[in-house]
């Protein structure tokens, strides 16, 4: 059996996250499920891991994989087994005794922001950022995980604004359960002047500053960019080209569920409900 890493591309939208849950659709469920029937060999959790988990709804660019097989290992085969939206798209052989989960370097999330962050103090909000870089326990701005360790190293927080578009990098060891999405609902309450600076110094020290909690923001902003390890891998042009049109069709999808929502609304605004009534009693009236 030989142990091979892949990048893995998906969207989150249709997944319970990315973790295995039985009778759940989860992309390392899809991933069991592909690799079994493209092998014909057993796969499981065991065969299949990942090198981290993602919640629901969140998406990735460059998840790691490390998939166990006696196979000749080909993603581009395997991606015939996988739905449209989780696809493979660069691979490599695993170094010797490799755990995808414990063995990388760090990791980059990206979250994509509204255009009410043009409105924020930007600057109050990138003092905030780094005072939730280094070493700290996060307990207060994650979901609680059965014991799990809450001490985690953030490496760098930045905001960015390229063509009026607002994101957030941040890069760490390891993350959390909801950790950034927390981050990105406090940094956004500090901007705005709803939260002062100093409470991040409270949080960070353990204090229940907030007795409601602070709410994760929506998944569906959220990006795994990349699993950092020190090793080249090999692209598939094919399957970053499949990947290009994944992303126009579920664009294009977008659009026209825009235009169709845009239409539903006008449709119930006050003057068309007058007009739409007055003409069903001018309809009875002529009857």
């Amino acid at each position: 059996m030989a142990n091979y890493l892949s990048r893995l591309f998906y969207l989150g939208n249709r997944y319970h996250g990315s973790q295995y849950q039985p009778g759940i659709a989860t992309v390392q469920g899809e991933l069991i499920e592909a690799l079994t029937n493209w092998s014909g060999e057993h796969h499981s959790t065991q065969t299949v891991q990942l090198s981290g988990r993602t919640d629901r709804g969140v998406h990735s660019i460059g998840q790691l994989v490390m998939i166990t097989t006696e196979e000749r290992f080909s993603i581009d085969k395997i991606n015939r087994y996988l739905p449209d939206d989780i696809i493979l798209w660069a691979s490599a052989k695993a170094p010797l005794n490799f755990v995808p989960r414990y063995d990388v370097l760090m990791r980059h999330y990206r979250y994509y922001l509204d255009k009410s962050w043009a409105n924020l103090n930007l600057e109050v909000v990138k003092k905030a950022a780094a005072l939730l870089i280094g070493s700290n326990d996060f307990h207060q701005l994650a979901k609680p995980d059965a014991g799990r360790n809450t001490i985690t190293t953030i490496l760098n927080i930045s905001v960015h604004d390229y063509n009026d578009t607002y994101f957030l990098d941040v890069f760490g060891t390891r993350f959390l359960w909801k950790l950034v999405r927390k981050m990105v609902t406090l940094l956004t309450e500090i901007g705005t002047g709803k939260i002062k600076l100093e409470i991040i110094n409270n949080i960070l020290s353990g204090q229940n500053v907030l007795a409601s909690g602070i709410q994760p923001a929506p998944a569906e902003n959220l990006v795994l960019v990349e699993t950092i390890v020190p090793l080249k891998m090999k692209t598939s042009k094919y399957a970053i080209r499949i990947i290009h049109n994944q992303l126009n069709n579920q664009l294009e999808q977008y659009r026209r569920s825009i235009r169709t929502v845009n239409n539903v609304i006008d449709f119930f605004s006050e003057p068309m409900l007058t007009s739409q009534h007055s003409t069903k009693s001018q309809n009875q009236s002529e009857s």
